[in-house]
């Protein structure tokens, strides 16, 4: 998928318009949709971060219409959580078969069995650190004099929440520098939408702002001082797409349905990007710079729905080697990409 097909519009353009919006909204916002209909199998998807998710996007009215199937061979249930844990909570209560995890919450689902029957990944939502593409970004205050990691030993650093994939980034990155981030800095939890005012008002010194809130950071001013890209020696798959085996042994035709519709959804968002920036603006009640300024942009995550083992087992490995992950596992037992055309 090339940045021709996302007709992508002016950095500059973009960032001086996000500059103008706030962005605190966000930390509270959901959505919930669902088509329903007689006798078709009802399929419940869980996500956490919309749009960002680009399984999200099921959630928005306009863009089911366009699907192939949904409707006629399988009902959808489309819910926000606040945290992965959250989903899957619901996916071990049955009340969602399908669910966006990211590294650390799919590895240890699978190895403590955190779900009945176990889980499987089933596609890639988001692939970090591609060269060409967005990686998650550590940022400092511009007046603050934090320009390099060196520069964040005994700083105290913002992180959505401990223990989790974007936590690991900052653990890695000390690793390689040769500091340890238990002992070397403070880490405080804080939700993404604050980072930008707790880094104004000296809660914190720097942030880990993934996509969505990246623009609101780099369109003030602020100190890139190191990206996913400066810890992972190549692209990696980040957040995905996970199915409860007991989703996939009931309903397997449902989902191979919507792993078509998948295809058929992000293929549907490269040709029509600017409707469906203003859809999903819209839908999930985002100001539409912010939505214009990341979505399928050079400051938007790499997307590729197939899932790539190699990659996969190599960031478990690495989950593990950072004390994130117990132990590691054969990711071909957890992973698969029968559901989800790769074209």
């Amino acid at each position: 998928m090339s940045f021709e097909r996302s007709q992508r519009r002016s950095f500059l353009k973009r960032s001086a318009a996000i500059g103008t919006v706030g962005l605190s909204g966000l930390a509270g916002c959901s959505s919930i949709s669902s088509v329903t209909g007689g006798g078709t199998p009802e399929l419940g998807l869980a996500f956490t971060v919309p749009i960002e998710n680009i399984a999200s996007l099921f959630a928005i009215p306009e863009i089911q219409d366009q699907l192939s199937n949904l409707g006629s061979e399988y009902e959808l249930n489309v819910t926000r959580d606040q945290s992965t844990p959250d989903s899957l909570n619901k996916m071990a209560a049955g009340d969602a078969d399908m669910a966006l995890l990211s590294t650390v919450s799919f590895a240890s689902a699978v190895l403590r069995e955190a779900v009945p029957g176990n889980i499987k990944m089933i596609a890639v939502d988001v692939w970090d650190a591609h060269p060409e593409w967005f990686g998650i970004s550590v940022f400092s205050g511009p007046d603050s004099g934090i320009t390099n990691p060196e520069d964040l030993q005994g700083k105290t650093l913002g992180v959505n929440a401990k223990g989790t994939g974007v936590h690991a980034i900052y653990a890695k990155q000390f690793q390689q520098i040769g500091l340890n981030l238990e002992n070397d800095a403070e880490i405080v939890e804080l939700p993404f939408p604050t980072f930008v005012s707790a880094v104004k008002e000296g809660r914190i010194d720097a942030g880990i702002f993934p996509a969505l809130f990246s623009l609101q950071a780099r369109s003030e001013g602020f100190n890139n001082v190191f990206t996913s890209h400066d810890t992972w020696d190549e692209e990696y798959p980040f957040a995905y797409v996970v199915a409860s085996n007991n989703a996939i042994d009931e309903k397997s035709d449902a989902i191979s349905a919507w792993g078509e519709d998948f295809r058929e959804m992000v293929n549907y968002c490269y040709d029509n990007r600017d409707e469906v920036v203003s859809l999903a603006a819209e839908h999930f009640e985002l100001p539409e710079p912010l939505v214009d300024g990341f979505f399928l942009t050079e400051n938007d995550y790499y997307r590729s729905l197939p899932i790539g083992m190699d990659r996969l087992q190599y960031s478990m490995d690495e989950m593990v080697d950072l004390g994130f992950v117990e132990e590691s596992f054969d990711v071909t037992e957890y992973a698969t990409n029968e559901f989800v055309p790769s074209n």
